[in-house]
């Protein structure tokens, strides 16, 4: 949601650093304070960054011990004994309003298939896993997760393999 702005603010930064290579540029502080201008571009950049990464480090993972939620910095072990059920269902049918402020990065995935997975309960609460995992992967009725994934057949039976063999 924030990299198109971040990486214009890093762009800007970085322009007005280099700015007085290319111009004679009178700026209202001291050239001393020109270094500010480089750790506002890397902050900005970092900001463009993490979530870059982040989007390639996160997911859902199933393993034969556990079903693994990954975020970059979290991991979220849930227990095969702990699933109830799996399903199919659309992301619009358990989400029905959106946020104005999220429907940006959400809209695009509003209608397609997603799994979802019963359990008996949280590994931890439901509020730590929304503020570190976000807020769209735990149900909001019920208690159970929410997973988006390209093919969520192939998830379903894996989960499903895995839980035959912890019975």
């Amino acid at each position: 949601m924030y990299r198109g702005p971040a990486w214009w603010i890093a762009l800007l930064a970085l322009g007005l650093y280099y700015l007085p290579l290319i111009a004679e540029v009178d700026y209202p502080w001291p050239p001393e304070q020109d270094i500010l201008l480089l750790i506002l571009a890397g902050a900005a950049l970092g900001v463009w960054l993490v979530p870059e990464i982040g989007s390639r480090l996160s997911g859902v993972e199933p393993r034969p011990e556990a079903l693994i939620f990954r975020a970059p910095f979290f991991a979220l072990r849930v227990s095969y004994r702990r699933i109830r059920a799996t399903r199919p269902t659309r992301f619009s049918e358990i989400f029905p309003r959106i946020p104005f402020r999220h429907r940006r990065w959400v809209e695009p995935f509003y209608d397609h298939t997603v799994l979802v997975i019963e359990t008996a309960g949280y590994p931890i609460p439901a509020r730590w896993i929304r503020w570190l995992l976000g807020p769209y992967l735990c149900l909001p009725e019920g208690t159970g997760f929410v997973c988006l994934v390209s093919d969520w057949m192939a998830l379903s039976r894996m989960i499903d393999h895995y839980r035959a063999q912890h019975r």
